[in-house]
């Protein structure tokens, strides 16, 4: 049953993750079971065990990387960036990477009250503290700290259900959010 076994470790986890991102999108965590990820990606439930201790580890290093990973990087890359700069890249980022990755998002959402449940640390206060740290480091200070992440935040995720895939649009409106935010930080 074990597809193309000359994979390195790495290589398995991932196709395994993969498989099991595919899985939990079209079922949900609580309908999805650890013999359909095996399934999905070509190898034994026994083989799947061998990398991951249960259908939660799965889960949580599915998603990690995708609502953590990206951001971080941002962070780093607009280092440099004048406050406005960093802004709209930021926003840019954040925007493209919910367009990429939309189904993926929507599960995170979803299933966010069972994570918690769980026993994970909340992701949805964890991208709010990384809001805060891109926000600290354009210079900002924010009198208004809920004002502007509720207006960042909720402009990202609008691009969830209002997909925009024309580049030029999105750069029209993360000038008008980001214009918006620098005359709030004004007054």
């Amino acid at each position: 049953m074990d597809a193309d076994k000359r994979l390195s470790k790495e290589e398995r986890r991932v196709q395994i993750l993969d498989a099991a991102m595919d899985v939990f999108i079209a079922k949900g965590f609580s309908n999805s079971t650890t013999l359909e990820i095996a399934k999905a990606a070509g190898i034994s439930e026994v083989t799947l065990f061998r990398y991951f201790s249960s259908k939660k580890e799965i889960f949580l290093e599915g998603i990690e990387p995708i609502l953590f990973g990206s951001l971080k990087k941002a962070l780093d890359t607009s280092k440099s960036y004048s406050m406005a700069e960093k802004v709209e890249y930021m926003l840019i980022e954040r925007i493209s990477y919910i367009s990429m990755h939309r189904e993926v998002i929507k599960l995170i959402l979803k299933e966010a009250a069972l994570l918690k449940e769980l026993g994970s640390e909340s992701f949805i206060e964890k991208t709010i503290q990384l809001m805060k740290s891109m926000l600290s480091q354009t210079g900002i200070k924010l009198d208004n700290e809920d004002f502007t992440l509720r207006l960042l935040m909720g402009s990202i995720l609008s691009f969830l259900y209002m997909p925009e895939d024309n580049e030029t649009s999105i750069k029209k409106y993360v000038s008008k959010v980001t214009s918006i935010l620098l005359d709030e930080i004004k007054n």
